[in-house]
């Protein structure tokens, strides 16, 4: 994926996107500060996986409590949504608010990267990649012209 760039975040806020539009709003008005680093609250399918997140009340909850371990964590079995295909979604599990998700959207994983302050509007990805295409040519050539003085 997008990670080993640090760039999936911005994407999430593409208008290609089917994230909720609530995920997506959140993105929009997080910062830096806003991704947290866990390396244990949702369930992504293996032991200390980490992740990052943009704080919410399932993540407050849970560091109120004293970070406790699956199976004692605040509200472990309460089901807060509904995936597209109907299945039931359950507090900490790993997924991703679609537009077609509903329930507490806030309360599911809002997997962001701490270049989430970056993501500050909708545009689509073409936009997208011309920027980081032009940002990657400015640093190259800036870089160019400092190696050549040496």
């Amino acid at each position: 994926g997008a990670q080993a760039a640090y760039i999936g975040t911005r994407f999430i806020v593409s208008e290609e996107s089917l994230a909720h539009p609530q995920y997506i709003e959140k993105i929009l008005k997080a910062d830096e500060s806003d991704a947290v680093y866990l390396k244990n609250l949702f369930d992504v399918g293996w032991p200390d996986a980490p992740h990052r997140v943009i704080r919410n009340s399932t993540v407050s909850n849970w560091e109120a409590a004293g970070e406790p371990e699956s199976g004692q964590r605040p509200g472990q079995d309460d089901e807060i949504g509904v995936t597209p295909g109907g299945d039931p979604i359950v507090r900490y599990r790993a997924m991703v608010a679609s537009s077609r998700t509903s329930g507490d959207i806030e309360a599911m994983p809002l997997w962001a990267g701490q270049g989430v302050g970056f993501a500050s509007r909708v545009q689509p990805v073409s936009e997208i990649v011309n920027e980081l295409v032009e940002g990657a040519e400015s640093a190259l050539a800036r870089y160019s012209s400092l190696a050549s003085r040496t």
